[in-house]
């Protein structure tokens, strides 16, 4: 059985948990593919389901199963933020998202368990579910060769709220792939690739259509070269292309 296969098998069954029992249900941390997967199931399942990001920029988010108006109740996410910061400023090192992400793998716990991690200067903030927040906190003492420390962080973060850069595209039309490739300073030609190849979302949708037009307040995340909310248009040239704004996630 593959894994999309296992996956809708999970939601299938995390949906009929949910149902059954009247209370939420959760899944783990999804990718974006799979939170597609997800969106274009939720209309199947016989109650209410939605995506949950713990942060306002989350990019791995966990589906939940059930909703407020017919439990009467909100729901009690099962995530908690975990703080890793270095024994002694002095000697750490200057750290990746691929040394933080690796670290926290290596202890043998599976991708699914964590969210998203954000990095600011000499820390990091890993969301995970509530039930591997203890396993880490004890298991994770080193980063590549800086000894770390991991506590539970508080709620109110100031280096978790997202920060953005404007960004004014010149465009001949609305088309997403015109949209695409001015973000991505390429051809259309290599943006529609990236169409092709699927790493192309849109509110953690995927999209192939070259065609498609945003929306004020979606959400464009082109796989390995960033994320941005789009504005709008903000203007016409001479030539009559189009200047659009998009905020950059920074």
């Amino acid at each position: 059985m593959d894994n999309t296969t296992l996956l809708k098998s999970r939601f299938e069954d995390l949906a009929a948990q949910a149902d059954k029992r009247f209370s939420y249900t959760f899944s783990g941390f999804l990718s974006l593919p799979e939170q597609d997967l997800f969106l274009k199931m939720k209309n199947t399942f016989p109650v209410p389901a939605f995506l949950y990001g713990p942060s306002e920029d989350s990019e791995r988010k966990i589906a939940v199963f059930g909703s407020s108006e017919e439990l009467g109740y909100e729901p009690d996410y099962p995530v908690k933020v975990l703080e890793i910061a270095p024994v002694s400023d002095r000697f750490s090192e200057t750290l990746s998202h691929r040394d933080y992400l690796g670290a926290v793998l290596n202890t043998g716990i599976d991708r699914s368990l964590t969210g998203d991690i954000v990095i600011h200067e000499t820390r990091a903030w890993l969301f995970c579910l509530d039930s591997i927040a203890d396993f880490i906190k004890e298991t994770l003492t080193h980063i590549r060769h800086t000894d770390v420390t991991v506590r539970e962080a508080d709620s109110d973060i100031p280096e978790l709220k997202p920060s953005f850069e404007e960004v004014r595209l010149n465009v001949p039309s609305e088309r997403l792939d015109a949209v695409v490739a001015a973000f991505i300073k390429e051809s259309r030609t290599k943006a529609a690739l990236l169409f092709t190849r699927e790493l192309v979302f849109v509110n953690s949708q995927v999209v192939t259509s070259l065609s498609a037009h945003l929306k004020e307040g979606d959400v464009l995340n082109v796989r390995g070269y960033g994320k941005a909310i789009y504005e709008g248009i903000d203007g016409t040239s001479r030539k009559g292309r189009l200047y659009v704004v998009l905020k950059k996630y920074i």
